[in-house]
């Protein structure tokens, strides 16, 4: 007689991901934005802010030290949150870094206003949120899907970023 085995799909429409690694991607997201923090404060008041303010006729590239400080801070942190994503071997780590990177570019620029620690607090946990969102984002098997998930919520991020 004839035994029926059902066959799952092994390419199934979403992958799937545990709490435990969820839990480390959430944990290396608040790594990163620990780091990211650092390099920001460090590039802006270390680097940018005696190079580009040391005269007072460069007023203009020194309104702009805190951006350029931001950018480093964030290309660099997102160096460390692709190792550590790829070390969690999250599927499409460079998707998910990208849309983390772009999603929250302005993030320094709006928590400057606060305090530094309650900056670096919002900033770090934004950091978590964030690489758990896009690496679940970029779990459909299908790359139109996920590229499309991570440019709308990138874009919506930006949009309430400013």
């Amino acid at each position: 007689m004839a035994k029926v085995i059902e066959a799952i799909d092994p390419h199934a429409a979403w992958a799937t991901m545990s709490v435990k690694t969820l839990t480390r991607i959430f944990l290396y997201g608040l790594i990163v934005g620990v780091v990211s923090f650092m390099l920001y404060v460090g590039f802006d008041r270390l680097i940018f802010e005696p190079v580009l303010c040391r005269e007072s006729a460069a007023l203009a590239r020194c309104e702009s030290k805190g951006q350029f400080a931001a950018g480093a801070a964030i290309i660099i942190g997102s160096l460390l949150g692709l190792f550590l994503l790829v070390r969690e071997r999250v599927y499409r780590p460079i998707l998910a870094i990208l849309g983390v990177a772009v999603g929250l570019w302005g993030i320094y620029a709006l928590v400057g206003a606060l305090p530094v620690v309650l900056a670096a607090i919002v900033s770090t946990l934004v950091f978590g949120l964030a690489y758990v969102l896009f690496s679940w984002l970029v779990q459909p098997t299908s790359l139109v899907i996920s590229l499309v998930g991570v440019v709308v919520v990138s874009a919506l991020s930006r949009l309430a970023i400013g």
